[in-house]
Formats: structure tokens, C-alpha cells, sequence
């Protein structure tokens, strides 16, 4: 097995997150960490500390971006069409085979095993920080995952759940490093005991973050290497992929280029990341003809389309965690900053909120809170 927990110079040196509902919280005293070096490389960019963190949707307006709401987006020319796919509408991998008949966790619970990856071409998007707080809504849950973090250049995965779960790094970053992947995720999902090569409990969730500008090594694992048909047929997983956006139209390029390779084989979860803008901003998302084709496409073979929102967390706050390397958790149980508690309470339970709504497509059968 080549995928190795990797010994991160940023790693936490922190308390072990407790696995309880956000409600249940202890409020104990966490010795700070030794401060780090910020990475900005994908952060949020700075913005003004807002006054409230409102329910899930409500954020402040990013004026940088206010010009796009006045473009009509369906004027613009993009590059890469969607293509139709009429004679090639059902998958062909046999989990996906029933969808159209029952869609019933219950009465198909192979919809649970699940490879969520997290992905966001455009660089600084939030997709680490959606990897990190799905990460804690599995850990809160007591979901039972293995975290892969291919974001070499910014493991945010292993820098601040490397302790608190199961988290490794993973090298994608070339062709045989692909193949390499691909030879050992059937040995990540049923491992073996190497001192008595009896199976091991598989894994049934795996949550991989991909690094930014990866779209041309995804379209080489999906056209090249069947890696669909590796992940359906050899580890009996359904995917996921989760695409976090702005509400800039190069997001909305980059979605429709990722389905013109993963066409209708894969559920597909958009993360309108409230940070950019309020709901009503995502003009480009919402007004898009060729967005609602796809949609329509994908569930016609029986798989999920849906779109969510993450909330915006303050940048006290957000900086804070960031410079003590400190999860979600061990935010709620600091006593230095008040506020920082209760930003971070207020932007887990929205998230949270967000994530319940399509639980099955995040591989969680029920949350505690239910």
C-alpha cells in the first residue's frame, strides 16, 4: 500500500477533536499552537468582518464581483458546449443501473458507499475550507471516512484533521502517480491484514480533496484509465463530485468542461461559496441555459444534480484557525476569543444544515442530530 500518512510540517499540534454534537460542546482550555506562516495561496481573500452571520445564505456583497449581476450570461460564447448525449444516457456501471427505479438509501444502500471528491479549478474558491467542515460534519456524526489530500501545495486536510481522523496524503500530480492511485484504491476500500492477509473492515466513504487546476488529470483518470468504472465495479461506490464556485463565469466554464468527461455517471453537488457574494449573485450559475440542460440530463439517468450554499465565516475567525492550525472543533473549545466561538458555532450548524439536505450524496445515512 503506497498511500502513506505523511509527516506535515504544519500538522496540529493540538487536542484530538471530541466526536460529539456541536450542542454537547465542552469548553476547555486549548494551549495555542506555535503560529504559522498564513498560506494564502487558497484562502479566502481578505474582506471586511461582518456584524452577524446570518442563516446559511446571507453574506456580505463582494464589490469586486458586482459588475458580473448586470451580464446577461447567456450571450457569452463559452468555449466548451455541452455536448448531447442521447445514445449514451445510461451508465455503465451496475450500481447506477436501478437508480431510475428507487432511489431509496434503504432499499439500495450501495447509494452510502460513496467517493466524495471536492473539487474547485479556479484557485481560491473555498474548497478546502468546504473539505475541512464536510471532514467535521463526518467526525461530529461519528461517520466512519478515509480522507485523501491531493492539494500538495495547500494539504489542508492533513494540516488540520491529520490528528483528529484518518487522513493521508496523496501524489496525483502525474501519469504514473494516476496509475499508481488507481492500482491501490480497491486496497485503501477492502484492506488487508499484512500479517495474516485476512480482509480487514472496508471502507465504505472516502473523501478526497483534488488540487486546484486539476480538470486535465481528472479528464486523463476518467477517459483514459476508466477510473468510473474502477471506483463502481471494483469498489462498488457511487461518486460524487463536489464543485465549489464563485459567481464568476470562469466557474461555470470549468463545470461544463468537468461534464463534457464525467457526462451523467456522477452525482454532482454545487457549492455556491457565500463568501463571494449573496445568493441572488450567482447570476452566471442560475441563469445559465446549458447549466439546467445538464441537469436535466444527469437526472435523467437516475443520478443527483443539486446545488448548496456554504456560509461565510468571519475573517477574525476564519484567520485565527488558520494561524493556530486549529479544526472546526478546536475553534468551539478555545477561550481566547469569544467571538471566534461563536462564528465558528454559528457557521458549523449552517453548514451543517446545507449538508442534510442531500445527506445520501455525502455518504451519511442520518445525522445525530435527528
Amino acid at each position: 500500500m503506497t498511500i502513506k500518512i505523511a509527516n506535515d510540517n504544519n500538522r496540529n499540534t493540538g487536542n484530538n477533536l471530541a466526536d460529539q454534537p456541536l450542542s454537547n460542546t465542552q469548553f476547555n482550555n486549548i494551549a495555542p499552537n506555535n503560529a504559522i506562516e498564513k498560506d494564502t495561496s487558497n484562502t479566502d481573500p481578505d474582506s471586511p468582518v461582518p456584524d452577524n452571520i446570518a442563516p446559511n445564505n446571507v453574506t456580505e456583497e463582494n464589490t469586486s464581483n458586482t459588475e458580473l449581476d448586470s451580464l446577461a450570461p447567456d450571450n457569452i460564447a463559452l468555449n466548451n458546449a455541452i455536448e448531447e448525449k442521447t445514445s449514451n444516457t445510461q451508465s455503465n456501471n451496475p450500481v447506477s443501473e436501478n437508480n431510475n427505479k428507487n432511489n431509496n438509501n434503504k432499499d439500495n444502500p450501495e447509494q452510502l458507499r460513496r467517493l466524495v471528491m471536492v473539487t474547485g479549478d479556479k484557485g481560491g474558491v473555498g474548497k478546502s475550507t468546504f473539505a475541512r467542515g464536510l471532514a467535521q460534519t463526518y467526525i461530529d456524526n461519528a461517520v466512519n471516512f478515509v480522507g485523501l489530500d491531493a492539494d500538495n501545495s495547500n494539504p489542508h486536510l492533513i494540516r488540520f484533521y491529520e490528528k483528529a481522523a484518518n487522513i493521508h496524503r496523496l501524489d496525483i500530480s502525474n501519469s504514473d502517480k494516476l496509475d499508481e492511485f488507481v492500482d491501490n484504491l480497491k486496497e485503501l476500500v477492502y484492506p488487508k491484514s499484512k500479517e495474516s492477509g485476512k480482509n480487514q473492515e472496508e471502507k465504505s466513504l472516502i473523501l478526497l480533496e483534488t488540487p486546484s487546476q486539476f480538470l486535465p488529470n481528472l479528464k486523463i483518470l476518467i477517459t483514459e484509465m476508466g477510473f468510473l468504472d474502477v471506483v463502481n465495479n471494483k469498489c462498488k461506490m457511487r461518486v460524487t463530485i463536489v464543485v465549489v464556485i464563485s459567481t464568476i463565469i470562469d466557474c461555470i466554464t470549468q463545470l461544463l468542461e468537468l461534464y463534457s468527461f464525467c457526462g451523467d455517471r456522477v452525482d454532482y453537488v454545487i457549492v455556491k461559496n457565500s463568501f463571494y457574494g449573496e445568493t441572488e449573485q450567482f447570476t452566471f450559475y442560475d441563469n445559465s441555459q446549458k447549466v439546467k440542460e445538464m441537469e436535466q440530463q444527469v437526472k435523467a439517468t437516475g443520478h443527483d444534480f443539486t446545488s448548496i450554499n456554504m456560509p461565510k465565516l468571519a475573517k477574525k475567525s476564519y484567520d485565527y484557525l488558520d494561524v493556530k492550525n486549529l479544526t472546526f472543533r478546536q475553534g468551539l473549545e478555545q477561550d481566547e476569543y469569544p467571538s471566534v466561538f461563536g462564528r465558528v458555532l454559528s457557521w458549523m450548524n449552517n453548514f451543517k444544515g446545507q449538508i442534510k439536505q442531500k445527506k445520501d450524496l455525502f455518504g451519511i445515512e442520518k445525522m445525530l442530530s435527528e
